[in-house]
């Protein structure tokens, strides 16, 4: 039996409009977010979905229990599908962090290469302890659950972190704004899952 998860990215934050780092500070959405998720909610109307699983950050929170509502299905949070931790970055705005720790940190954190995955800024997650611990309540929900379809409401940094993980490492940055939605597929069979690198088409006739 094959799992599809159905991953998106919260609305929008007034630090996103800012272009803040914010990690795991806990900042809400603004009314264009609010919007974005209610956006979102329509669009996955008629996307299978058994369950929603958010990280417990009030901005991821509201968009899943957004979705779930609509979709009237269970939700359930996981802190564990938080942000990436920016440590002493969280709060500042990317040129300045930038400037402060480095451009080349920065460049670092961007690229995906294996050899990129001990990177973090100073106090902070590095990619790969914050990828482990999203990765696994993916695998918690295929051992402990007969869900099919599972929507994870988490955040931009989170989400491409998964994602990227299973695609080709030249693989071109994927595209993450507010609300966005990528289909991650677990193939039982092969055990391993496959990720798509364009935004999931909600107006596709879907078959789990």
């Amino acid at each position: 039996m094959n799992r599809v998860f159905y991953i998106f990215r919260h609305g929008e934050t007034d630090w996103n409009k800012e272009r803040r780092c914010q990690g795991h500070t806990n900042t809400p959405l603004n009314q264009n977010g609010i919007q974005q998720a209610m956006e979102l909610a329509e669009r996955m109307l008629h996307v299978p979905l058994d369950i929603v699983v958010t990280s417990d950050l009030e901005r991821a929170l509201t968009t899943g229990k957004t979705v779930a509502e609509k979709k009237s299905v269970p939700l359930v949070i996981d802190a564990r599908l938080r942000e990436m931790s920016y440590g002493e970055a969280e709060g500042m705005l990317f040129e300045d962090a930038i400037s402060s720790f480095g451009p080349e940190l920065w460049q670092k954190l961007m690229s995906f290469k294996k050899e990129n995955d001990h990177v973090g800024f100073p106090g902070g997650e590095t990619r790969q302890i914050a990828r482990e611990r999203f990765l696994a309540v993916l695998h918690h929900l295929i051992e402990t659950t007969s869900h099919q379809a599972i929507g994870i409401s988490t955040h931009g940094g989170a989400l491409r972190n998964a994602l990227h993980s299973f695609l080709p490492e030249d693989q071109p940055m994927l595209a993450i704004p507010n609300c966005v939605l990528y289909r991650l597929v677990y193939d039982s069979a092969e055990k391993r899952f496959i990720a798509e690198a364009e935004p999931f088409n909600c107006l596709l006739t879907e078959k789990v």
